[in-house]
């Protein structure tokens, strides 16, 4: 029993790593479809606390994240060029999918008006952040070419905000990202100095290494202080957190159609070009897509829910 929850923990995290590197998709959002987020949100806020049982929880997760993370940035890099409409499609029917079991979290009492409120509010936050993405289009690529002292502090900050979307489930950190204009710069200069490396050209890894590094430790302590702000919500006010959650959730479906990333898409059907398949041809393929993920989401979260009920009875 304990190597099958190890295992389920090791596969969440690499569903949560796929989803922290999709734009508008959040790996919180992937945690609580996958019945994981309050058991990662427990085992960070007590970590000090009971470390042995934390780490049991936090090790498999880990390990997957940076499984699913690896290849799916690898994935979206090629995807973004080509591909998009039909990898969004398949990422928002998977969402949609998951909202009935999502759902049951608050079935067990009627709706408050401050809840509903709070619903609506997430759903209107999380759409504004797709559509700021568009309208700002901040690009710092340059930064990363030869950064200056101060870009390294940046960077700080830049993973703080970015770990606030690892963490609360609907807002999504690629999408964070986007908007403050640090996603496709972080991903190609991730990419061309690996690529640099593999050639034997080390003089760009130092730089990178610095300043991923800066990212990382804003990572690290947003995420601490991020999930001790959550489990602290789940525990006092648990339905109105889990309705705000809801909301975020729906919202980013939105956002995974217009966003920074996916409207220069748009902009590329409009003058009748293409780099993988015509507009013609992908739109539908990609409603294809959405109805598949939908239904294929839906069928595996009745799946964890049959399971889970067989475990309770064991």
């Amino acid at each position: 029993m304990k190597n099958n929850s190890w295992l389920r923990t090791f596969l969440a995290g690499i569903g949560i790593g796929v989803g922290a590197a999709v734009p508008g998709v959040s790996g919180g959002t992937i945690a609580v479809i996958l019945k994981v987020y309050t058991k990662i949100i427990w085992a960070i806020s007590n970590i000090f606390k009971e470390f042995k049982k934390a780490f049991v929880i936090l090790l498999p997760t880990l390990l997957g994240v940076v499984i699913g993370l690896i290849p799916t940035m690898i994935l979206m890099k090629f995807a973004l060029e080509g591909f998009v409409f039909g990898i969004v499609c398949i990422f928002a029917g998977y969402i949609i999918g998951s909202l009935p079991g999502i759902k049951k979290e608050v079935s067990d009492e009627s709706p408050k008006n401050s809840w509903i409120i709070l619903l609506i509010l997430s759903v209107l936050l999380a759409v504004t952040l797709g559509v700021l993405s568009v309208q700002l289009h901040a690009d710092y690529s340059s930064h990363f070419e030869d950064p200056e002292v101060w870009f390294y502090f940046v960077m700080i900050p830049v993973g703080f905000i970015a770990s606030i979307a690892l963490v609360v489930p609907g807002i999504s950190g690629s999408m964070l990202l986007l908007l403050l204009g640090f996603y496709t710069p972080l991903i190609n200069s991730f990419f061309d100095t690996a690529k640099e490396c593999l050639h034997g050209d080390w003089s760009n890894f130092g730089v990178e290494i610095g300043l991923l590094g800066c990212f990382a430790i804003g990572i690290v302590i947003g995420f601490f202080f991020i999930s001790k702000i959550m489990h602290y919500l789940l525990n006092k006010y648990h339905h109105a957190t889990f309705y705000s959650i809801i909301g975020f959730i729906i919202g980013s479906v939105v956002a995974l159609f217009y966003n920074f990333e996916i409207y220069d898409y748009y902009l590329t059907w409009a003058k009748g070009e293409y780099i993988f398949m015509p507009m013609y041809i992908e739109i539908p393929l990609g409603i294809v897509l959405l109805a598949l993920a939908i239904f294929g989401s839906y069928k595996l979260s009745k799946l964890q829910q049959n399971a889970a009920k067989e475990e309770e009875n064991i």
